[in-house]
């Protein structure tokens, strides 16, 4: 059985695949860049596997041995395709509007820390009339450095005003998790990302849940 803890002050959520389902606009993203460079279209476990991690990373890693040329232009293809299509594509995952809503009448301050551009993660906050309930959003201009570097996090927290330990930080990667350790906060999993349950056992966490649905429950709310 789950067991309950103290809700935290503050709550900062991971934003593709934890609250929202991007994969259509990554697989489309992606699907472009191959076809416009002559390279073999990935398949749809490959991207959403990828999501969260840089594409500087994520490309060299899925085309070995690839041209440094064509790895520049597919990055500046993919990344055209993504800021036309991505916010159309992207959508909340069921029923995670309806928790932030809940989350935030708790009087929970919440906040997003994503690799993602602010711009498309606003874009789909707007259009689903969420941007009230995010004291902070923090989009990958906004960092010094990706994830698992922990800088995002604590400036969330910096502009929360709030301490570590008064916060949880929810996501669905073991990148996330290994944020969170960095930045000495608490971590919750969620499984609606391709992440498995054995994939997230080597990390700290306060426990994992089917989705974000089940965080005021464990919480205690």
């Amino acid at each position: 059985m789950r067991r309950s803890l103290i809700a935290p002050t503050a709550i900062v959520f991971d934003f593709d695949l934890t609250i929202a389902d991007s994969r259509p606009g990554f697989i489309a993203g992606h699907t472009y860049a191959a076809q416009q460079t002559g390279v073999d279209v990935l398949d749809d476990e490959t991207i959403a596997r990828s999501i969260g991690t840089p594409l500087d990373i994520v490309v060299p890693r899925a085309f070995p041995g690839l041209d440094p040329e064509i790895i520049t232009e597919y990055i500046r293809v993919y990344r055209a395709k993504a800021d036309e299509v991505m916010a159309d594509l992207t959508s909340m995952l069921p029923g995670a509007a309806d928790t932030v809503r809940y989350l935030q009448e708790q009087d929970i301050q919440l906040a997003i820390v994503s690799q993602k551009l602010r711009h498309l993660v606003f874009a789909v906050l707007e259009r689903e009339d969420l941007t009230g309930c995010f004291e902070a959003v923090l989009g990958g201009q906004d960092v010094p450095a990706f994830k698992p570097d922990p800088r995002g996090l604590q400036m969330a927290l910096e502009r929360l005003g709030v301490d570590a330990d008064d916060a949880i930080y929810v996501g669905d990667t073991v990148i996330d998790a290994e944020a969170a350790a960095n930045a000495n906060m608490r971590f919750v999993g969620v499984l609606t990302g391709p992440t498995t349950a054995a994939e997230f056992e080597p990390y700290k966490k306060l426990t994992l849940l089917d989705s974000v649905n089940d965080l005021p429950g464990y919480l205690g709310l």
